[in-house]
């Protein structure tokens, strides 16, 4: 009698970024949001109430497992760890979900387009702030390549989601450049 394949749980892109962030190890709800936001948070950043209210889905749907670690004096904590159903969804996911488009609605462009109806000077601010926005983010990642090359980090995987972050911050901050020198030619005309 031949198998059947194997039945593996769908999962959304943020349930996968969540139970990749479980990989490592037993984490509680606090941990999971700060590992976000020093790590995939650059690209992808599910809300607090995203992570805290997707864990116990994961668990309800046998992904993931949650256990009690008792601190001493005060409540115990709840620490979250993937289970193999769990390590099954996040590897169909990663090869086979969706990789979608780049994110569809950017606000600034929109103003841009716009932009024959505002003040000049409010839209050259404006481009200036995310110039501003885009040059923390080089610091910012420039700071992450120091620390992995400190630690002898040669993650390959990490290294090119970095690269990708450079490069964007980079074009954007060409952009902001070109942008705001065509302006300002505007308004000398």
């Amino acid at each position: 009698m031949p198998t059947s394949p194997k039945q593996t749980t769908q999962v959304s892109a943020t349930e996968a970024a969540v139970l990749g962030l479980l990989v490592a190890g037993d984490r509680s709800g606090y941990d999971v949001e700060q590992l976000a936001r020093g790590s995939v948070g650059y690209f992808w950043a599910p809300a607090r109430s995203q992570i805290y209210a997707v864990l116990p889905r994961l668990v309800t749907a046998g992904l993931a497992e949650s256990l009690d670690l008792v601190q001493g004096r005060g409540p115990a904590k709840r620490l979250y760890r993937i289970t193999q159903a769990g390590r099954d969804a996040l590897e169909h996911w990663l090869e086979d979900g969706p990789i979608g488009p780049e994110p569809d609605r950017n606000l600034l462009l929109l103003k841009v387009f716009f932009g024959g109806l505002m003040r000049p000077e409010r839209l050259r601010e404006q481009i200036r702030e995310r110039r501003g926005e885009a040059e923390e983010l080089k610091d910012e990642l420039v700071a992450i390549d120091e620390e992995a090359a400190a630690r002898g980090s040669a993650d390959p995987f990490s290294a090119l989601t970095r690269r990708y972050g450079h490069e964007w911050a980079n074009a954007v901050i060409r952009w902001a450049d070109f942008a705001e020198r065509s302006l300002a030619d505007e308004g000398d005309a």
